[in-house]
């Protein structure tokens, strides 16, 4: 008998479409950018972090304290350690409009009329900004006109932004005089801003409302205050020429301080990456020793973080000195305490 075997049609394999193919395509390039996006925002913000933190710091101390083999401090029967995690930054804002035109020239006239550390504390997880007036009395190194160390002096603290060229090496003697004043305080990193990057930060996050603290110019006391890109440098930089003229200005800074502060670390919330754009608003009016893994590092962390609301002030008085200028002369036990209070932590021993 004759078998018969049935024959099966060939199986086709159903070819895909040229326009699926091309879409396919472009879903697998853009899964393979969004990969390589995220890691390099991973190892960006990883070596930020290394930049932003030092966990072999050692200060000095006052008199009345002792300091141990490791590094902590002993004061007034309770033992201190420092804070390993801890990111300091010192903000600076100039009282020139612009970059552009005062950057380059030795023993400039331009000043740093705020000074400010930012302080970022994972531990606690909190944000505090702390104010040291620009007529603090500080030793800060002297530079000639082409840029030679003269040697140390004593002057207001505004100065040493004079003694550079207005850009990093202002900025670096001015982190200088500041950690020598907090005792040889880690400031991880810098950020300079001029008048007119004021301005475009403020322009950049759509505005702030504040409650005007004096009357002069086009404010009256007790009225709130839209500040936009055009009157914020009027209220910023108004000075009483009295010796608590400066003292009143910084009241101002802080509102503008915490104003902005908190207008950017909501947006970083919604977006960390957003920083960036942010600071591409500004930068030409700003010199910062921060790369881009730092500022990504400090989003990140910041956008965790919540701020503490009130501006702590280093401590002291305001005499007028020679040529009738202020001095503010530090309360060093003051400021040794708040040092304590901000970047140590109380430890058994």
């Amino acid at each position: 008998m004759a078998h018969y075997v049935e024959e099966r049609p060939e199986r086709r394999q159903k070819r895909m479409s040229k326009g699926t193919r091309v879409l396919l395509t472009i879903v697998i390039v853009i899964v393979v950018i969004a990969l390589l996006l995220g890691a390099a925002v991973f190892v960006l913000d990883h070596f930020g972090r290394t930049k932003m933190t030092d966990p072999e710091a050692t200060m000095a101390v006052i008199e009345d304290a002792e300091l141990d083999n490791a590094g902590r401090v002993r004061y007034k029967g309770q033992l201190y350690e420092y804070k390993k995690d801890i990111t300091t930054i010192l903000l600076m804002g100039v009282d020139s409009r612009s970059k552009e035109e005062s950057e380059g020239e030795f023993g400039a006239s331009n000043q740093s009329d705020m000074n400010v550390l930012a302080v970022l504390d994972p531990e606690t997880r909190q944000i505090t900004f702390i104010n040291i007036s620009r007529d603090a009395m500080v030793e800060m190194e002297a530079m000639d006109a082409l840029g030679n160390s003269t040697g140390t002096t004593r002057a207001q603290l505004a100065l040493a932004y004079s003694y550079g060229e207005g850009g990093d090496v202002s900025c670096r003697l001015t982190r200088d005089a500041v950690s020598d004043l907090f005792y040889d305080l880690p400031i991880h990193a810098y950020a300079s801003i001029y008048l007119n990057g004021v301005a475009d930060l403020v322009g950049e996050i759509g505005g702030i409302t504040v409650q005007s603290l004096e009357t002069f110019g086009e404010f009256r006391e007790g009225e709130t205050v839209e500040l936009t890109r055009s009157n914020t440098e009027s209220y910023i930089r108004h000075r009483d020429h009295t010796v608590d003229g400066n003292n009143q200005r910084m009241e101002r800074h802080k509102q503008v301080l915490m104003a902005v502060a908190k207008a950017m670390l909501t947006r970083i919330r919604e977006k960390p990456i957003s920083i960036l754009t942010t600071y591409d608003a500004v930068k030409r009016n700003v010199t910062t020793d921060l790369n881009t893994g730092s500022i990504l590092y400090l989003a990140r962390t910041a956008a965790g973080m919540h701020m503490n609301e009130s501006v702590l002030k280093v401590q002291g008085e305001s005499v007028l000195g020679d040529g009738n200028h202020a001095e503010f002369n530090v309360d060093e036990t003051a400021l040794f305490e708040l040092i304590l209070s901000v970047f140590y932590t109380p430890v058994e021993g």
